[in-house]
């Protein structure tokens, strides 16, 4: 490993004062710190010690490791903040057994459930992706275990949640560090460091002026963006008392420490009072807010500021990568260790390469089994032993899941449903999982199925499913429903299957249906309500798509087969195909999505096997269920922007346009028989699901008033 760091003569060999750089916690107010930082190097203002705690541990972290604050500003501005603030992968990267099961439910969040009780996560975030964040920033010293050998010396100020004692960060991983000493509490879940069960140390220490000073500096230049109390008149609710006691212990602490000034040492308080600790988008502003801020002490400044010739900037380490000796894996959960080793494709021997183990941590987590993945690096010479760590959930292996789902036309009465499953995870070693949900509501159903890998690699499987369900189905006259009825049936189905690395699956099995409908508004029509069927099915998925609802990239592309015939024990023989394909776009605040559904069946189908168009996305100017048929296609365009609706809310606002038709028999497919449909919506992104309000018409006078929450029916 060859290393060079281009850093500051001491302090003391340039007869100058050792100065000390103490950065407060603070949130998103933090991004003030780089604007100080910017003033002090373009006024050759040298720094020797840095100490920090929560937001500020972040930013003098990294100015400790040699980033310089420009590099640092990149950095904070061109964060993604809300994806380093969600704790899983993107939906394209999951295993398709996840995509499929969490589909199903709308709502977010699955706690876990055991022995009769709820179990919790210990945070709203784990910290996934912040702590890979935070390695990528600080992978140039990596190889530093002593912060004190670092570009500049620096400690971290965190939290003991156990003892309630301060800790200081002086020695480890940098990015661990780091992660640690932002661990907001209820927020961010706490994090085992060599021991000790670490929160944020605003707790404790939000602005360590005494470390700073026991480290040796002479001068601190201390900035002070401490969130103030809350006024009497923002004390409405439980969520703003919670925030005012922890404001209370943040605020004491700091008070406590900027007692220890003296008149030699530089205050800075920043006016930050028009920003939010949470709200990163505004960073641009805090960071002159911070600029300005020191500019008005330059006076006090000036003695610091050094001459050309003797200013030598701090850079970063320049490091070259790696040979990777060995990797070690640390699994705590049920699953083999195979498992986990199919998805780490870094070898032994290779160059270490960041973004590879990133992906190779994604993948493990990718699982869904996981808590927290992340990896370690130990140096020796020029070779580093990788570590991968995959710590199991507090709250698992078995967990619930939740679901609203609500369709109104304004014609016809809505359905509703709630939705909750129980899924026992890490069944078998290779991962086996057995699910369970019911669905109560205007269509009830209750279902089980079981999935069985074959391998460690996920690539084989086996499934056993089965279930009741009670769904609406409808007949029209024209526009006008005259008959409702209550299909209910029973259903088992068994096969094996193979998946590729999340990107698509394809099964064979056998299925067995039979049940009966039930006329429960106006009189029947039909012939043969009954349904007796026993089939051989092909089905294959190919899915990449971002989100279920509204993707903005990726593909779908769901193909099926059926066979039904005597010998498998059906009432009748008829063979049947569905073709869903989709393809989603994304350019700045644009989306564009394109659909194509097309299935047809060799002779009549029974009435739980026909097909129905009309409703959302199946020419949505229709009502649900309007036109059936043995064969149906619909072509379909979606364009929507996305916008801030209200500050915990993304809005929706776009359009739609559908073609297609269904027929008595594939002979009487035309395109003279299609319609055509046009529609505008309005959207929000909610925590029950993804609500939608929108209007259609449709060719022949047809139109459609819909609000929509949920899953589609």
């Amino acid at each position: 490993m060859s290393l060079s760091v281009n850093a500051p003569s001491s302090a003391e060999s340039l007869d100058r004062p050792t100065i000390g750089l103490v950065l407060a916690g603070g949130g998103a107010r933090g991004a003030a710190h780089i604007g100080v930082l910017k003033y002090l190097e373009d006024h050759r203002i040298p720094v020797d010690l840095v100490t920090g705690t929560s937001i500020g541990a972040i930013i003098g972290g990294l100015y400790a490791s040699g980033l310089s604050a420009r590099e640092i500003e990149s950095l904070m501005l061109e964060m993604d903040w809300e994806q380093a603030l969600i704790d899983d992968v993107p939906r394209q990267d999951r295993s398709m057994q996840r995509k499929f099961r969490e589909d199903q439910f709308s709502i977010p969040g699955t706690p876990g459930y055991q022995g009769g009780a709820l179990k919790i996560p210990g945070g709203a975030i784990q910290g996934q992706n912040v702590i890979l964040a935070l390695q990528d920033m600080t992978q140039h010293v990596a190889h530093i275990t002593d912060f004190d050998a670092l570009p500049r010396a620096f400690k971290a100020v965190a939290t003991d949640i156990v003892t309630g004692e301060m800790v200081v960060l002086d020695t480890g991983n940098l990015a661990v560090a780091l992660r640690a000493s932002m661990g907001v509490p209820a927020f961010f879940a706490p994090i085992e460091v060599d021991g000790r069960l670490l929160v944020d140390g605003g707790i404790t220490n939000n602005l360590p002026i005494e470390l700073a000073q026991a480290m040796g500096a002479d001068v601190l230049i201390v900035v002070d963006i401490t969130s103030p109390m809350l006024p009497k008149s923002a004390l409405g609710n439980l969520l703003t008392i919670t925030d005012q006691l922890t404001r209370l212990l943040v605020v004491n602490n700091t008070q406590v420490q900027k007692a220890r000034l003296t008149a030699d040492d530089i205050l800075l308080v920043p006016d930050l009072a028009d920003f939010s600790a949470v709200d990163f988008s505004a960073a641009a502003d805090a960071i002159k807010v911070g600029e300005e801020t020191i500019k008005a002490r330059q006076q006090a400044l000036r003695p610091f500021m050094q001459s050309r010739e003797a200013y030598r900037a701090v850079t970063k380490p320049i490091v070259s990568a790696p040979t990777i000796a060995g990797i070690e894996l640390v699994n705590e959960t049920a699953l083999a260790n195979t498992v986990l080793r199919q998805r780490i494709f870094t070898k032994v021997g290779d160059r270490f390469n960041l973004k590879q183990v990133a992906r190779d941590v994604n993948r493990i987590h990718g699982l869904g089994h996981f808590e927290l993945v992340s990896f370690t690096q130990t140096q020796q010479n020029d070779q580093t032993l990788l570590a991968i760590s995959a710590d199991k959930k507090a709250w698992g292996p078995n967990y619930l899941h939740f679901g609203f789902n609500l369709e109104s036309e304004f014609k016809h009465d809505s359905r509703v449903s709630f939705l909750l499953g129980y899924s026992q995870q890490e069944v078998s070693q290779y991962g086996a999982e057995w699910l369970t949900s019911a669905s109560i509501g205007d269509e009830p159903s209750l279902e089980s199925s079981l999935y069985w890998p074959l391998d460690p690699a996920g690539n084989t499987f086996a499934y056993l499913a089965g279930g009741y369900s009670d769904r609406a189905l409808y007949d029209y006259d024209n526009a006008l429903r005259t008959t409702v009825y209550a299909l209910r049936g029973l259903e088992v189905a068994a096969g094996i299957g193979f998946e590729y690395q999340g990107r698509w699956r394809t099964t064979v099995g056998l299925r067995r249906t039979e049940g009966r409908a039930h006329a429960v508004s106006g009189e029947s029509q039909r012939s043969a309500l009954g349904f007796d069927e026993s089939s051989l099915e092909w089905r294959f998925v190919f899915d990449t798509r971002d989100d279920i609802d509204f993707p903005a990239h990726g593909a779908i592309i769901d193909a099926s087969w059926s066979l039904y015939h005597e010998a498998l024990g059906s009432e009748s023989r008829y063979g049947q195909w569905t073709l869903r394909a989709g393809r989603y776009f994304e350019k700045n605040e644009h989306n564009l999505g394109l659909n194509l559904y097309l299935g047809a069946a060799t002779d009549t189908p029974s009435i739980n096997s026909e097909f129905h168009i009309g409703g959302y996305g199946l020419l949505t100017g229709l009502s649900t269920q309007a036109r059936r048929g043995a064969a149906m296609g619909v072509l379909s365009a979606i364009y929507y922007q996305r916008y801030n609706a209200l500050p915990a809310l993304d809005g929706l606002i776009g359009v739609t346009l559908e073609y297609g038709g269904a027929w008595d028999k594939t002979d009487d497919v035309s395109a003279a028989s299609a319609l055509g449909s046009l529609g505008a919506f309005i959207g929000a992104d909610t925590p029950l699901g993804t609500l939608q309000i929108g209007f259609a018409i449709a060719e022949g006078g047809h139109q459609n008033y819909y609000t929509r929450l949920g899953r589609v029916f």
